[in-house]
């Protein structure tokens, strides 16, 4: 109950917050319009829009064991409220002094608030943003939640992805009705997602305090940069244009760059972390990740195809006193490094009306060497890997009651997971908490493999979403 009245409460304040502006200019002559998406106050100086949008979805999930020692498989099916969500932005002043709060209510009590970005539209060429923001790294990320294909998006876009930063950056366009070159470049904090999962996840409420894994000489720096030579492509995962406008060909190519470094602990990387504090209280190990993405889309004709490929390498170092004899064996400080390629392609048979799509993902997730492996009589009795190699293949079916306004989908999707071992922590998954593959026993007929090396998924997702 207390997590549902810190949400009541925030969404009294911004309430309150909101009428008084708009109650006072009802004098001054405020002109107040119901759109499609929203409802806009608009007078001299001042503008408001207030937009809201919710996700509502039935999943079944059946989880297929494979081979002779697989699981039994654990099904559900289960209802949610996928998304539930209220958008304000308007300008102040001036219409080149714009912002945007953004509060997610299906979200945790400390990350509720996903965005609130302050933006000084100077001209096309160069602008300048302040704040919390999704970060422009991968087009599938950016576009909108309500204007993707499937239900949610893909299992490569949900391992690379780089969530929400804070930070200062630019963005700008050269060309106005065909922009040849888009870009966003910034500075960032960079906080890390976990203490295997080495990408950023900032956006959650952070103190000016020393604290591990949000201040330990953590900083992260991204570019997008994007070209549309034949006009612009909109941020979405299909070709919804009108009839009259759908017959123009339209593509996009783009490359996202983002390094991030920081410090962080764990035990299975390096097996001395907890053990002697150090007198400053940071960090045994840190990390610097650099991940590289470069895509390319195409529209016409109510055909949308949308291609991807992902790349992230980390490099893991000891900090300060190192007496864990990384000489020894196999024991050491790893790196890591992944792969990653998405094929969307659709297609509206009724133009804006049903449309018609298919998913494919390909993960190559890197093994790690872990602990002291001398002692093993296998070289590989100790390699171990934080996520599994996937293929993911679904098709998914949507029809636009009203538009985006008013959406109706459903998705059928297969995935078959790849299970390397674990270091006792577990590897991480996307749909499912992966069942742990054993290394190997030295009983009975000799070594031999515990478990099942694969793990696979049907997954079926109807999907309501309405916007207003």
């Amino acid at each position: 109950m207390g997590n549902f009245w810190s949400k009541a409460a925030a969404f009294a304040l911004s309430a309150g917050a909101l009428a008084a502006p708009v109650m006072a200019q009802d004098a001054a002559g405020t002109n107040t319009a119901l759109g499609d998406k929203g409802l806009k106050f608009s007078t001299d100086g001042f503008e408001l829009g207030i937009k809201s949008g919710v996700k509502a979805s039935l999943t079944y999930q059946n989880e297929v064991g494979n081979g002779e020692n697989g699981t039994n498989g654990r099904d559900f099916i289960n209802f949610r409220i996928r998304r539930a969500e209220t958008t304000f932005a308007g300008h102040i002043f001036d219409k080149d002094l714009q912002y945007t709060v953004r509060l997610v209510w299906t979200n945790s009590s400390q990350e509720i608030l996903d965005i609130a970005k302050f933006r000084w539209a100077w001209n096309q060429y160069l602008n300048v943003n302040v704040g919390q923001d999704k970060l422009r790294w991968s087009w599938e990320q950016s576009a909108s939640n309500w204007s993707i294909d499937f239900v949610d998006r893909g299992y490569v876009d949900a391992v690379f992805n780089q969530s929400y930063a804070k930070g200062l950056w630019i963005d700008g366009q050269v060309g106005e009705d065909t922009p040849w070159v888009k870009y966003w470049f910034g500075f960032y904090n960079g906080v890390l997602r976990g203490d295997n999962d080495f990408r950023n996840h900032d956006i959650g409420v952070n103190a000016d305090s020393f604290s591990d894994g949000v201040v330990d000489g953590d900083m992260m720096i991204n570019l997008r940069v994007e070209t549309h030579p034949m006009g612009a492509v909109a941020d979405k995962m299909y070709d919804d244009r009108a009839e009259d406008a759908y017959s123009d060909v339209r593509f996009a190519v783009g490359l996202g760059f983002n390094w991030f470094i920081s410090g962080f602990s764990n035990s299975g990387i390096r097996p001395d972390t907890g053990a002697g504090t150090p007198a400053s209280l940071r960090n045994r190990t840190s990390q610097d990740t650099m991940a590289v993405t470069l895509d390319g889309h195409f529209r016409w004709h109510g055909l949308s195809a949308d291609l991807a490929w992902y790349w992230r390498h980390s490099d893991l170092h000891n900090k300060g006193r190192n007496d864990f004899r990384p000489g020894q064996g196999k024991a050491g400080i790893a790196d890591l490094e992944d792969s990653g390629i998405t094929f969307n392609v659709g297609y509206f048979i009724l133009p804006q009306d049903l449309y018609v799509g298919f998913r494919y993902n390909m993960l190559n997730a890197d093994d790690f060497w872990d602990g002291d492996a001398a002692s093993f009589p296998q070289d590989d009795a100790r390699k171990f890997g934080i996520r599994p190699d996937t293929t993911e293949m679904g098709i998914t079916v949507a029809y636009f009651v009203h538009g985006e306004n008013l959406k109706l989908t459903m998705d059928i999707f297969y995935v078959d997971q790849q299970l390397s071992f674990d270091n006792g922590s577990g590897q991480l998954g996307v749909y499912n908490t992966l069942p742990e593959r054993r290394q190997f026993s030295t009983t009975g007929d000799g070594d031999h493999f515990q478990s099942a090396d694969h793990n696979a998924l049907w997954i079926v997702r109807f999907a309501l979403q309405w916007l207003f």
